[in-house]
C-alpha cells in the first residue's frame, strides 16, 4: 500500500577503466596508481581507501573489487617514505560503510490517494627483482596473493623504463608523471598480484593491502591517475585525532564532497577497526568525481579543521500516507452520506404523519 522513496548509500568507490584488448594496451585504472591485469575484461570495479594518521605515520588500506577474471595484475602506486607492506582487515570497510552510513529522516505525505480502492495494493519495500640501471631495488617480499617490490630513482624515465620491461604497467605519460615523485625523492611500491593457488585466478573481492610509512602530513597520491581514460571517482576515509580538511586536491574546480565527520568510540568500535584507531579515533570522510582525469596536476592532502564540527548525510525518505487520508475521506463521506439518507427518511415520515387521512 502507497510507495517509498529508496536510497541507497554508495560507499567510497573509485571508478575504473577496462581493458579492450591484453596487457600490451593497458588501460590506466586505479586513483593511487594503476591496476593492470593480464587478461582482457579485467578491471578494478570498486577501490576503497582508509587512510589513518597519528601525526608521524599514516597507513594507507586499499581494498580492491576486481570485475572479470585474471592470472596475474600489476599495481603500482608512490610513497614519500620507506613502506611497510602487510594485509589488511576487509571487514574494517564493511564497518566504515556502516558508521558514515546517512541518518534517514522520514516524511509523511499525507495528500489523499485512492490506489487502493483500484489495485491490491503490492507495498514496495526498503530494503628480488633485478635492478635497472639507475634503479634501487630496496626490497621485496611475498605477502598473501602479492609480489611486493619496492622501488627508488633519481630518473623517472629510468624507473619507467625499469617498470616496462619487468611487467609493469607502462601507459603514456608514466614519465610525466613520475617525476614530481622523483624530484621529491619518493619511493615507488610496485606490486604484482597472483592468486594464492596456482590453478586460481584474480576476481572478486581482494584481499585489502596495507602501506605504512612516515609523513607529517596526510597525503593520497593521485598523479598516476592522469593517464586515466575514464572519469575517477574517489572515496576515502581519514582517521585522525581530529577533523581532516582537504588543503589540496588534484583538480582545483573538482571540491571534494564531505560525507561524514564525527569522533568515534574505541572502546565500543568493531574490533577490525581497533588497529586503525590507535592512530586517531576522528572520523572524516570525503568523496571527489574527477570528470577528467588529465586535469590532474596534484595529490590530496588533508590538514587539520579549524574545528571539528561533527556532519552526518541526511537521506529524507517519504512516506506516503495518502490512503490512510483517502479511506478517512471516504469514510467521511459514507457516514455524510448515510446521515443525509436518515435525515430525509425522517423529514419524509414526518411529512407523511402530517397529512390528513381521507
Amino acid at each position: 500500500m502507497g510507495r517509498v522513496v529508496r536510497w541507497v548509500c554508495v560507499v567510497m568507490m573509485l571508478v575504473t577503466s577496462t581493458l579492450a584488448s591484453s596487457l600490451a594496451a593497458p588501460a590506466w585504472a586505479c586513483g593511487c596508481g594503476a591496476y593492470i591485469p593480464n587478461r582482457a575484461g579485467a578491471s578494478v570495479s570498486t577501490e576503497r581507501a582508509l587512510i589513518a594518521w597519528d601525526g608521524t605515520t599514516e597507513d594507507i588500506v586499499m581494498a580492491f573489487s576486481v570485475s572479470g577474471s585474471s592470472e596475474r595484475a600489476a599495481w603500482v602506486m608512490p610513497v614519500p617514505s620507506a613502506a611497510e607492506v602487510s594485509l589488511g582487515n576487509p571487514e574494517a570497510f564493511d564497518e566504515l560503510v556502516r558508521l558514515t552510513a546517512p541518518r534517514v529522516e522520514y516524511r509523511d505525505d499525507w495528500r489523499p490517494s485512492f490506489d487502493w480502492l483500484t489495485t491490491a495494493g503490492s507495498a514496495e519495500t526498503m530494503a628480488g627483482a633485478p635492478p635497472g640501471a639507475g634503479v634501487n631495488v630496496l626490497g621485496r617480499q611475498r605477502i598473501g596473493p602479492f609480489d611486493v617490490t619496492r622501488l627508488a630513482a633519481n630518473d623517472p624515465a629510468v624507473l619507467a623504463n625499469w617498470l616496462s620491461d619487468n611487467g609493469f604497467p607502462s601507459p603514456d605519460g608514466l614519465e610525466q608523471n613520475l617525476a614530481p615523485y622523483v624530484a621529491d625523492r619518493w619511493e615507488l611500491v610496485a606490486i604484482k598480484l597472483a592468486p594464492a593457488e596456482a590453478t586460481g585466478t584474480l576476481t572478486g573481492q581482494l584481499q585489502p593491502l596495507t602501506l605504512t610509512f612516515t609523513s607529517d602530513r596526510v597525503i593520497y597520491p593521485m598523479r598516476l591517475s592522469r593517464s586515466a581514460k575514464l572519469p575517477q571517482t574517489v572515496d576515502l576515509y581519514v582517521l585522525a585525532d581530529h577533523r581532516m580538511d582537504p588543503s589540496a586536491v588534484p583538480v582545483a574546480r573538482d571540491k571534494p564532497a564531505l560525507e561524514f565527520a564525527g569522533r568515534l568510540d574505541a572502546t565500543t568500535a568493531a574490533p577490525p577497526l581497533q588497529p586503525y584507531l590507535a592512530k586517531g579515533e576522528f572520523l572524516t570522510r570525503w568523496s571527489n568525481s574527477l570528470a577528467q582525469p588529465d586535469l590532474i596536476d596534484g595529490d590530496y592532502v588533508f590538514s587539520q579543521a579549524d574545528t571539528d564540527t561533527p556532519y552526518q548525510d541526511v537521506v529524507y525518505v517519504t512516506r506516503d500516507r495518502g490512503a490512510i487520508t483517502g479511506l478517512i475521506l471516504v469514510v467521511a463521506l459514507g457516514l455524510g452520506a448515510v446521515t443525509l439518507a436518515i435525515v430525509v427518511a425522517s423529514r419524509r415520515r414526518r411529512s407523511t404523519s402530517h397529512l390528513p387521512s381521507a
